[in-house]
């Protein structure tokens, strides 16, 4: 199974969210349609209409050169997800790259995100963190994700975690925490539909470089 490379974007609404995942949506139809029919899609000088377009709609001039690169292992069609949860958007797919500083630069200053990040740690509010966190290792070993992720309350956890999902209650928390071993990062795809009706949001995870996981002021 290869690499998970993802964005995740945080909106101030629910409203808001759901245009950007309307957006995205968008593109990885254009990107299909553009797979599809352009003469040599992947080549290294080729710079992607969709990926054009999605910036000139939102004031972003698209590099045409690697830093922009969208590198999926597989094609659009098979490869590249979106999905909205709650007032949380997250594009993902198997491969290598997904826009990195340019798509959350789209997302941040065309799209109206409070908070992006290529490294998603989430934050959920619950009335029973080791309760809730019971249950949703209960439900990845169900999914067949046993041994692919750590449950802890250790917050040092989380400078080592790829991905992470943190259920809080005051000062009582506990981490489910995913790395970039193996089935790891698709164990953690796998537990984002659970959140739906939680409100989750992003925290800045401790591995991300300075202004990667950037907030609007």
């Amino acid at each position: 199974m290869s690499h998970v490379v993802m964005q995740a974007a945080e909106f101030s609404t629910v409203d808001a969210a759901a245009r950007a995942e309307a957006e995205l949506l968008q593109l990885v139809a254009d990107y299909i349609t553009y797979e599809k029919t352009a003469d040599a899609p992947w080549s290294d000088d080729a710079v992607p209409g969709p990926l054009v377009e999605l910036g000139r709609r939102h004031g972003v001039p698209w590099p045409g050169d690697s830093t922009s690169r969208v590198l999926l292992k597989g094609l659009f069609e098979d490869e590249a997800n979106v999905l909205r949860v709650d007032r949380l958007v997250f594009f993902w797919g198997g491969g290598f790259d997904l826009g990195d500083a340019w798509l959350r630069a789209v997302l941040l200053r065309g799209l109206g995100a409070v908070r992006c990040t290529g490294w998603p740690q989430l934050l959920v509010r619950v009335d029973d963190p080791q309760a809730r966190a019971a249950a949703s290792g209960e439900f990845l070993v169900e999914e067949g994700y046993e041994e692919q992720f750590t449950t802890t309350p250790d917050d040092a956890a989380l400078d080592g975690a790829l991905f992470a999902i943190t259920f809080e209650r005051g000062g009582d928390r506990v981490h489910l925490t995913f790395d970039d071993s193996g089935v790891q990062e698709w164990a953690f795809v796998a537990m984002l539909p659970q959140l739906w009706g939680d409100d989750p949001v992003l925290r800045a995870p401790a591995r991300e470089a300075p202004g990667g996981a950037a907030s609007l002021e």
